[in-house]
């Protein structure tokens, strides 16, 4: 298996690029860490040892920004400008629209379009409903968990949650 990777350079694995499609799918325009908070929320209790805030949320995200990359790579995702703080805005494409609606389910039509030229400007309006709407979207993750008797249930379609951690017995 030695060699270079072909169809993702990044190394991102489908569950990861498949929880990127979904959190864009419902924000539409969104930073990495935005995306790694609603996706995998539970990690930001990790990675406390690492000296500085900021190798704190290059460790929480780094596998975040390697789905991005790689779903830029098959033209699913695009960068979408700058908020004030430095960080990029991500967003889909029509094509990534397309994905994020087969990844959860839903009719195409549903998506509305794409969020292109939001970042021109600071996407000032679109940061401040994304913080306003995470609560609601980590709120209704829990109680679908909980209907489902799962109460570890760390996010929205998280990949940890895929990757083989045991369902209690119903």
């Amino acid at each position: 298996m030695a060699g270079k990777r072909e169809e993702n350079p990044a190394g991102s694995s489908n569950n990861l690029r498949g929880d990127v499609l979904r959190v864009l799918g419902v924000l539409k325009v969104a930073t990495v860490e935005q995306i790694q908070q609603i996706a995998a929320p539970h990690l930001n209790y990790r990675h406390t040892d690492k000296p500085t805030p900021s190798k704190r949320k290059q460790a929480r995200t780094a596998s975040y920004l390697g789905a991005l990359s790689d779903l830029r790579k098959h033209g699913l995702a695009e960068n979408g400008g700058q908020i004030s703080g430095g960080d990029t805005l991500r967003n889909l494409t029509p094509m990534g629209l397309k994905a994020a609606a087969r990844e959860q389910g839903r009719p195409v039509g549903e998506r509305g379009n794409p969020a292109r030229g939001a970042g021109r400007t600071g996407a000032s309006h679109p940061m401040v409903v994304n913080e306003g709407g995470r609560p609601a979207l980590l709120h209704r993750a829990a109680v679908r968990a909980a209907h489902r008797g799962d109460p570890g249930h760390p996010g929205i379609g998280s990949a940890q949650t895929r990757a083989g951690r045991a369902r209690p017995a119903a």
